[in-house]
């Protein structure tokens, strides 16, 4: 069986005949027909009737056909990577984001862009703090989507948008409290996001000094668990405000929890080179304002 003789079969089958099907692949008649006859003969199948006018595939044939058809849709895939890489076109670019990003804004910015080069495939991964930027350090991927980093690096940093902090529990817990304080809040839970780096030092942001903490390692985990009234914490903005407007969720403000507002960037590693997708993407961030 070759790709020869598959392609051939998908020509009959498009182009309604034997002959048209020469005429299509730019080959004579008889070299097609011989072409189906080889491939019949070497595992003994009827591909074709050919009691009518014009060739049908059987019900084998039918079978046969649609497996052929998925192994011709991926060598073309292949096929126009392989052009495209060729080219120095990008056959992916891998992202990371921190959690902590406004996800939907991160998320419009990417599709719309990537959807201008249908040929680069997009990888996300989500990850916090210092994860995000080890993945990039690691080479896991090309970009990062993060706060600034704090390590010293051949970082290459644009500023992409900002994000709003609030610090939020559930109304359930405080609705007999006349007043949040911050001894209020030691007495319960700091819901604490975990750094996901691995190698690279962890670092903890916002956190209450005294305070009971609570650490778990996804930000939905965590905003379900302030939901349920299991303790306290910092939420993007974005994220929540849907149950504050509701007031599912109470924002908290004490003389040392407050909001913060979060720069957040793209960052990529300056020290290697940036394909054409990828030059064109940092293009788009450096000569928009996409706040």
């Amino acid at each position: 069986m070759t790709l020869e003789q598959l392609l051939t079969i998908e020509a009959i089958v498009k182009e309604g005949s034997f002959k048209a099907a020469a005429d299509y692949l730019h080959k004579s008649q008889p070299s097609i027909s011989m072409a189906i006859k080889k491939l019949e003969e070497e595992y003994q199948l009827n591909l074709f009737s050919r009691d009518e006018y014009r060739p049908s595939l059987t019900s084998d044939g039918k079978v046969f056909y649609e497996k052929a058809r998925l192994l011709i849709r991926e060598f073309r895939e292949l096929e126009a990577l392989a052009h495209q890489m060729s080219k120095g076109v990008e056959g992916e670019i891998r992202v990371s984001i921190d959690a902590v990003s406004p996800v939907s804004f991160v998320l419009k910015f990417l599709k719309s862009f990537f959807a201008k080069h249908p040929g680069t495939r997009l990888v996300l991964h989500f990850e916090v703090l210092s994860g995000t930027v080890e993945r990039l350090i690691d080479g896991d991927v090309s970009i990062a989507i993060t706060p600034k980093p704090q390590i010293e690096y051949t970082f290459d940093s644009r500023a992409l948008t900002t994000t709003k902090m609030v610090s939020v529990i559930s109304t359930q817990l405080v609705k007999n409290q006349k007043k949040i304080t911050d001894d209020f809040l030691r007495a319960h839970n700091q819901i604490i996001l975990a750094d996901s780096a691995r190698r690279i030092n962890k670092v903890n942001t916002g956190i209450l000094p005294g305070s009971k903490n609570l650490t778990v390692s996804d930000i939905g985990f965590k905003k379900e668990l302030i939901q349920q009234g299991l303790g306290w914490g910092g939420l993007p903005f974005d994220m929540v405000k849907a149950d504050i407007a509701s007031k599912k969720l109470t924002v908290i403000k004490t003389p040392l929890v407050k909001d913060r507002e979060i720069e957040i960037y793209m960052v990529r590693d300056a020290s290697k080179p940036m394909g054409p997708v990828m030059k064109e993407l940092w293009g788009r961030v450096e000569e928009e304002e996409l706040s």
